[in-house]
Order: C-alpha cells, then structure tokens, then sequence
C-alpha cells in the first residue's frame, strides 16, 4: 500500500507563492533594467538633438583687404591712379550657428559655454524674431553694400576728392520679384519718370507706381541708363519688389569690393583705410600685417560692432600681430585680447589712419591708445 502524499499546509502554499513570485522578478530585473536603460538613452539622445533657441558666434576668418577671396581680388579701383602697397589690412569676421533657417542642438550650445572663443546668446538678441533666411541674406547684403559705399566716401573726403549723393539699390532679395530684373548696386533715376531727391521719395512713388503688378523704372547701371518694368508683388496694400532702397554716392571712378557672400556693415573701417591705401603712393602699413574691425559712419566715426572677441581670436589664427578696435567696444575687449595681438583703440577714421602709419613707421604700438586707456578716461 502507498500513502497518499500529505497535501502543504496553508502557510507552506504561502511560501511557495512567495518564493515564486520573487524568483520570477529577479529572473525579469535585468530585462527590465536594460529596457529603462534604453529608454533614457534615447530620451537624453532625442533630447540633445532638439533645437534651442540660441546662437553661437565663434571666429570666422581674417581677409586680407589688399589681397584675395576666393581666387578674386578684393578690391578693384578703375578710373583712377592706383599704387602698388604691401603688408595686409584684414577685415574679421564672424560665423553664427544657429541663425534663421539653422538650428543648435543642447550639446552644441554646452560646449560653446566652455569655449572662450565661442559666445553662445539667445536667438532674438541677434536676429528679429520671424525673420526668415532670405530677409538675413538680403539685409547682410544691403548692410554690406551701404558699407563699402561709405567706406569709399570717407576716403574720398579724406583725398579731397569730389562725389554725388544718389539713391540706390543696396540689395535685391535672391527669388523675390525684383531678382534678375534689378542688381545691387543699380542707381535710381526716377519711378514712373519722375524724380525724387531721397529714399522716401522714391518709396513714395513706387507706392503710387506698382498697383498693376509692376513699377516703371530707370535706372543706372555701369554707366548707362535703363528704362525697366520691374515686377512687384502686394502685401498690406503696398508693392513690394524684394529690394532694399539706400542714400548712396557716385564716385568718380569705378569701385568694386568683392567678398562673396560675407555680409554686414562691420568692415567699414578697414574698406576705407584700404580705398585711401591703393590710391595714395607707398604702402599704407609700412608691411605689417594689420587686421580691425567696425563700422565707418559719414563723418567718419567708428562704430561698434559685435562678436568683437571672436574677431580678435580669428585675427591671430590669420598671423595679425595688430588689431584696430573701436573705442566703443573696450568693454567687451579688456581681459580678452589673444596672445601676440597688440590691440590699438579708434573712435574715427583719422585715429585708425594714424594708428596705421605710426605701426608701419615704427613697427610698434608705442604712444597710441589701447583700451585700458580709453576705460580709465
């Protein structure tokens, strides 16, 4: 005879549920572990990835005026006697990540925290909120056209050299309904034949002129005049061609400053020292190398520009042993100034002019100012 087993006890069964409850979870933990794992490194992935709202201005390059760009001379004057020059006088740039139409990601920005010669800011301190990448463009190239037109007139002024005051087209939107009809550059002669004498009224009558789709242009290009209908499209009830309207002047003699596709207003100082350069015997810096930055304005003062720090850092990465920096801007340059880069303070073209020839006559910047002068006036 067999007996029959003696069925577990209550608590007995409890134990063994217990038990294997337990074992079941210690058998899923690592599954389970892996999976949360996987889960985070996606998230934080995805996470570094998404878009913030920030810029990153970090060194751009440093070009030499008197030289090239991309396989094209800078600067071209025809109509006039040039002199042959030496040495360098470098506009500085900078690169922006992050602008209308480009995006950072968090890693990017973090890394830019930790880097000197990077400046992160928020997106809305550099560029108007809504502005899209094709009004950027065309307002970097309308800031840098009305530039080199000042730049040119403050030299002239300083040469005793006569021009004309005119209105042109500083920049035409690429795509917009101008483009290929109107160039940068083109001078305005009159709107539906009629004349004004400023910006205002010119925009005064294209408002009157452009309800049928087109506006009644002459304009001057290279010399010549050019009777064109220029299409324009209707937003708010006004035309709009795609083109930004600037006071600018007519020199004497041909003046071309090529750079590609580098925009804004804040090479102005260096175009004006370079103008007066070629068209004044002898070589300007003496051979030294010699790279700055800021605006030039008609009276001929230097203004203050941005991304100050980065240009000093991208002027020694292209071998500039000086640096002219507006006097507005020593806030920004003090404690910051690269090693090997003597950096002289300018509040105006005659001041940049002078700091010029005194480096090329003595290969020093003794006696002129420096930014700690100009923060302890």
């Amino acid at each position: 005879m067999t007996e029959e087993p003696t069925p577990p006890t209550r608590p007995a069964r409890v134990r063994a549920l217990v038990t294997r409850t337990i074992d079941e979870a210690q058998l899923s933990r690592p599954v389970l572990a892996l999976v949360t794992l996987a889960l985070l490194c996606v998230m934080v992935l995805g996470g570094s990835l998404l878009p913030v709202p920030y810029v990153i201005e970090r060194p751009g390059p440093a070009i030499d005026v008197l030289g090239e760009y991309e396989d094209e001379e800078i600067l071209v004057i025809d109509g006039a006697e040039t002199h042959p020059t030496d040495g360098a006088l470098m506009m500085t740039t900078v690169s922006v990540d992050g602008g209308p139409g480009y995006r950072v990601t968090p890693v990017e920005v973090v890394a830019a925290w930790f880097d000197r010669s990077k400046m992160v800011l928020p997106r809305e301190a550099v560029f108007p909120e809504g502005q899209t990448r094709e009004e950027t463009d065309l307002s970097n190239v309308a800031a840098m056209s009305t530039s080199q037109q000042g730049a040119v007139a403050v030299a002239l002024d300083e040469l005793g050299i006569d021009y004309e005051d005119v209105v042109m087209i500083a920049g035409v939107q690429e795509d917009g309904p101008a483009d290929g009809t109107l160039e940068t550059g083109d001078v305005v002669v009159a709107v539906d034949g009629e004349h004004a004498a400023d910006v205002d009224g010119y925009r005064d009558l294209i408002r009157a002129a452009g309800q049928g789709g087109t506006v009644a242009m002459t304009v001057r290009r290279g010399g010549e005049e050019l009777d064109l209908e220029v299409p324009a499209e209707t937003v708010d009830d006004s035309p709009r061609m795609g083109v930004v309207l600037t006071p600018g002047y007519e020199f004497p003699m041909d003046v071309d400053i090529t750079v590609g596709g580098i925009g804004g207003p804040s090479a102005g100082m260096i175009f004006s020292l370079s103008v007066y350069d070629e068209l004044t015997p002898g070589a300007l810096t003496g051979g030294e190398r010699i790279a700055g930055t800021g605006t030039i304005a008609e009276d001929g003062s230097v203004g203050a520009i941005g991304g100050i720090r980065q240009k000093m850092v991208g002027a020694v990465d292209s071998d500039a042993e000086y640096f002219l920096a507006p006097s507005a801007n020593c806030g920004d340059v003090l404690g910051y100034e690269p090693d090997g880069l003597e950096v002289v303070a300018v509040a105006s073209f005659e001041e940049a002019l002078t700091a010029t020839e005194t480096i090329a006559g003595s290969g020093s910047t003794e006696g002129l100012p420096t930014c700690e002068d100009v923060s302890n006036q």
